[in-house]
Formats: structure tokens, sequence, C-alpha cells
């Protein structure tokens, strides 16, 4: 209620702390959908209130919010509610998405040193060409780093060895790097986890740079931490600290689920390489991603407003204190974006009523600065709506991803356990979903066909769609079930699936 219609009735002599109190009192939660789910629908139970207006006194002029806004820097931040307005006599649902960008056309070199450690697999399936292309791969990252510039390198089978510790790129002596190389042999077993914390424990070492661990492994995770869980906690731990970790998959006999896991946890990049051959190109793309970094420790705290209840967070990686949702993002090159989405309730109520806070803080690498931006999201509960609005169309693309994410990931594991029809049947409900999300959306002009909305929506039916055929084509060479998953397309399908699913974590 506006403030001049409560001062008017309050000289009328009309109580309304009642009024009040209901409208501060927050609903009781709703329940939590499934992953990619749409919009929830929102009917009040109540008739939709009145507002009163005193005799001879001109309406309340509508009101006003905020739901969406845009802070344009060396790193765009956007964010956004699933909702301008909401039906107010109940309170509902809607979503914060969050969105952090940096342009394409950055100028400049990052200043900021790397901080890499290198982590090869010498366990005894790398035998011959695959370790001897990790080798030719490790070199040529080298030779993309810069003088100030750290690198290490750890190697592992049953156990984990230092071979390189921690050291400056100019200092580094490029015989005794090629000659360590050079001894690598294959054998043992494969401890993935005993690798990686070792390097990690390399990269804490050095403050200021920017932190990443490249793994390489052929096969499956057989000493040490080996569940997927386990996996994602180590990531889960690198990325608090800052530290990224990209995962390299060789062939078709190595687990992809724990290296995807401890990938995404991370904020790193997963990539399958089906030929060792391929190894250097991958080396090379990760190296080009290291210099060409433009912000460090990108990190987003959305501030929930008084009553506002987090449901559930699509993203990466959170944290929860109180009201507040910390996203670390870690790294951003030039043209790519990092985003998050925040299913939230709101209690009943009417007028402009403020949902969050979103602030952006991280390291510009261009100008060796610390930055920050920040906006508020509001929208309005209106007593008189009864329906729930069209949902924002870049929410309803961003909440496609992780549709088209988790379809991925459930149908990989229906089909390594022999359901290949119960595979199908969830990319099948997947491209359902997100064909009608487009449809939803085609009508509004940023998401009509050929914009980059509409072109988001497509490479999720594309992803979807390989894998159908991915499968199809397993099934082909090994009819039985089973076995179809341990074909060599059965296999290559699982991979490929893992390292398409990543980008829309």
């Amino acid at each position: 209620m506006k403030l001049s219609a409560v001062l008017w009735l309050s000289l009328l002599g009309m109580g309304v702390s009642s009024a009040t109190v209901a409208w501060l009192t927050p609903q009781a939660s709703a329940s939590r959908p499934s992953p990619g789910a749409a919009a929830p629908s929102l009917t009040p139970s109540s008739s939709p209130q009145t507002a009163v207006t005193a005799p001879g006194l001109p309406p309340d002029p509508p009101p006003t919010a905020s739901p969406s806004f845009t802070v344009d820097g060396p790193l765009r931040l956007e964010a956004r509610l699933g909702h301008a307005s909401l039906p107010g006599a109940e309170g509902g649902e809607t979503f914060v998405m969050v969105e952090v960008a940096a342009p394409t056309d950055t100028t400049g070199q990052a200043r900021a040193p790397v901080n890499l450690s290198i982590v090869i697999d010498r366990s005894g399936s790398m035998k011959g060409q695959r370790l001897t292309n990790a080798i030719a791969a490790a070199r040529g990252m080298l030779a993309r780093l810069r003088p100030d510039d750290t690198v290490s390198l750890v190697a592992y089978d049953d156990r984990a060895e230092l071979l390189i510790a921690p050291t400056p790129v100019d200092r580094l002596d490029a015989f005794v790097f090629e000659r360590t190389l050079s001894s690598l042999r294959g054998r043992g077993h494969t401890c993935m986890s005993c690798g990686l914390d070792m390097a990690l424990t390399q990269v804490r070492r050095r403050s200021g740079a920017v932190n990443r661990v490249l793994l390489l492994s052929d096969g499956v995770a057989n000493r040490g931490l080996t569940s997927v869980e386990d996996f994602r906690i180590i990531g889960d731990q690198a990325r608090r600290e800052q530290t990224a970790v990209a995962s390299i998959g060789v062939d078709l006999d190595y687990d992809e689920r724990p290296l995807f896991a401890v990938s995404q946890a991370s904020n790193g990049n997963h990539y399958f390489v089906e030929n060792p051959a391929g190894l250097p190109a991958v080396f090379e793309r990760e190296a080009e991603s290291l210099v060409s970094t433009i912000a460090d420790r990108v990190d987003v705290d959305v501030m929930l407003a008084p009553g506002v209840e987090l449901l559930d967070v699509v993203a990466r990686g959170h944290r929860r204190e109180g009201d507040r949702v910390a996203l670390s993002f870690g790294t951003l090159n030039a043209g790519e974006d990092r985003s998050a989405v925040l299913r939230v309730r709101l209690p009943a109520g009417h007028g402009a009523a403020p949902v969050a806070d979103v602030r952006l803080a991280y390291r510009d690498l261009i100008e060796s600065r610390d930055r920050r931006a920040d906006g508020e999201l509001s929208l309005v509960l209106d007593p008189e709506r009864d329906e729930l609005a069209a949902l924002d169309v870049r929410v309803e693309e961003r909440l496609g991803r992780k549709n088209t994410l988790d379809a991925l990931l459930l149908a990989n594991e229906a089909f390594a356990s022999g359901d290949l029809a119960g595979a199908q049947r969830q990319l099948e409900a997947a491209k359902a979903e997100i064909e009608q999300r487009r449809t939803r959306t085609a009508a509004t002009p940023t998401a009509a066909p050929g914009t980059a909305i509409d072109d988001g929506f497509q490479q999720q039916l594309d992803a979807l769609g390989r894998a159908q055929s991915s499968f199809d084509e397993a099934a082909e060479e090994a009819p039985a079930p089973k076995a179809a998953a341990k074909s060599s397309k059965g296999k290559k399908a699982l991979k490929l699936n893992a390292a398409v699913a990543n980008p829309f974590g």
C-alpha cells in the first residue's frame, strides 16, 4: 500500500497494523522441482484484494521496480529476475539470474602471472604413444608460458611424484625439464587423487597468480580416492582456493565421471581426446586461455532481501551464509561468460518489493587493480494478478542449459548400466522441454530466430540429438543392451557426452 493511502486511512482512524504484519510474514517453503524444471505455476488461493483509494484523491501511481540491471566495465555484470511482477495475495516463486561476461573486444595483455601445475598419468596403460604425445604436449605448453609464469610437473602411478618443483619459467633449466619429461615411463596403477593433491599443494605456494592444474589420465582411478563424489569435493576445495582444474581424458578406456566432476566443481574445462595425437592441440587451447585471462578471482555475492527464501541454486559451486549466497566464477577470458540462477520465494504483499542486492568483485588483470560493481533487483507484488507472467527469456534459456546438462549426464548413467531405452527417453524428454521453452520465447524480439538466445536453444537441441545418434550407433555395433556401452562406439558416446555437457553447467 502506498504511503499516501496509509496516512489518509490513519487520519480516518483505520488501523493498519494487522495488515502490515500479514504482509511481512513469509509463507511456507515450496517443494523443490526437478533439475531444469520450468517456472512453477502460481495461483493464489484467496480472492484478489481491491486497492482502497480515499474519496477525492487521485489513485496512487503504479509501483515501480527494477527487475534487471546491467553494469558495464572490464567485466559486464548483468542480473535479472525471472518475473517483473508476481501475484501478491500469496507471494510466489521466481528466479534470480546473475551473469558476468568479458567483452570480446578486450584489448591489452593480462599482467598477472600464471601458476601452472601439469599432472601426467604415467600408469602402465600410458605406455607407448600415449605417453609420447603427453610429453610433446607438455613441452608445447611450456613454450607458450611467459618468463614470469611458474610451472611445476607432477607424475603419478600408485603414488605421486614431484618431478619439477614450482619454478619461474625464466629460471627453469630447459635441459632439465626436457630430460625429466623424456625419462617418464608407464608403470603401476592409477592414483589420480594422489597426483591432484600434490599439484594443488604446489599452486597454493604462490599468491597473486592465475592458478591452474592441468590433469591428464587415460585410465580408471583404482588407488587413493576413487568415487565421483570424492573428486567433486576435491574440485570444490580447488575452487575455494581460486584454482581451476582442467581435465583431459585420453582414448576410450578412462572413466570420464571423476574427471568431469573435478573440472565442473573447480570451474575448469573437461576434454575428451580420442586419439593421443590430439593432446598437443588441447594443451595449446589451455595455454591460450591462460595467457588471455583478463580477470581473476571473479566472485559474486547475492544478498537476499528480508523475507526472501532461497529454494535452490543452479551453479557450478556456491556457498550460503544466512541470506548471502556466494558464487565463485574463477577466471574469465575475453569473450567468456559465467552465470548462475537462484530459485527464490517471496512472501505475500503488494507494491514494489526488494528481492536481492548483487555485488561483483574481481581482479582486473589488464590494469592490475581490484574492481567492484553492484545493483539491486526488485519486482511488483500485485494482489489483483492471479496468473504468473511469462518467464524472462534469458532466464528461460539458462534454465534450459541446466536441463540439457542433467539429461546428458542421466542418459549416460542409464546407457552405461545397459538401459538404452531409458537413456533415449531422458534425451527425448529433454528435447521436448527445450522445444517448449523455445516456443514460449519465440515471439520475444530478443529470442527470435537468429538471435543469441535462439542459438542457445539450438545448441542444446544439437547436443541432445548427437547424444541420441551416438547411442543408436553403439547399439548397432553391439545389439545386446549391456554390451553396447562397452563397445568402442559406446565408450566414445559416453566420453563425448560428458565433454559436450561441460559448457552447459
